[in-house]
C-alpha cells in the first residue's frame, strides 16, 4: 500500500561553483531544474562507485514508489531523467548502471548541444 504525498515547494539552491539550481515540487512531481548538463554530470561523479549508486537509486526508487512521488530532472525544460511510480526504464538506462531511472536520450543530446 502506498502512502500519497503530495509535496508543495520552491527552493533555489547554489553549488559551490555557483551555478544555480532550482527545486520544484508540485503534488507528486518533485521536479529538480539543472542549469546544464555539466552540472548534471558534475552531480553525477559523487555517485561514481557502480555498487554504492545501483544501491542508492535502488532504496530512492522504493521510497519514491511508496511515497508515491516522481522525481525529474530537468535541463532548459526538458526533462532528461525520472525515476519513481509509473516511470520505465529502458535498456540504456539500464547498461548506463541507472537502474530504475527513466533517461530520455532525445532531451539528453539536445541539452548537450545546446548552448
Amino acid at each position: 500500500m502506498n502512502a500519497a504525498l503530495d509535496v508543495f515547494t520552491r527552493l533555489s539552491l547554489t553549488d559551490e561553483s555557483g551555478n544555480q539550481i532550482l527545486v520544484n515540487a508540485d503534488n507528486e512531481i518533485i521536479s529538480v531544474m539543472l542549469p546544464s548538463l555539466k552540472v548534471a554530470r558534475t552531480l553525477l561523479k559523487q555517485l561514481s562507485n557502480c555498487q554504492q549508486r545501483a544501491w542508492i537509486i535502488a532504496n530512492f526508487h522504493r521510497g519514491l514508489n511508496h511515497a508515491d512521488l516522481i522525481f525529474e530532472f530537468q535541463i532548459a525544460h526538458r526533462i532528461i531523467a525520472r525515476i519513481g511510480p509509473h516511470t520505465t526504464s529502458g535498456v540504456f538506462s539500464r547498461m548506463a548502471g541507472f537502474g530504475p531511472v527513466e533517461l530520455k536520450i532525445i532531451a539528453i543530446l539536445q541539452s548537450l548541444l545546446k548552448r
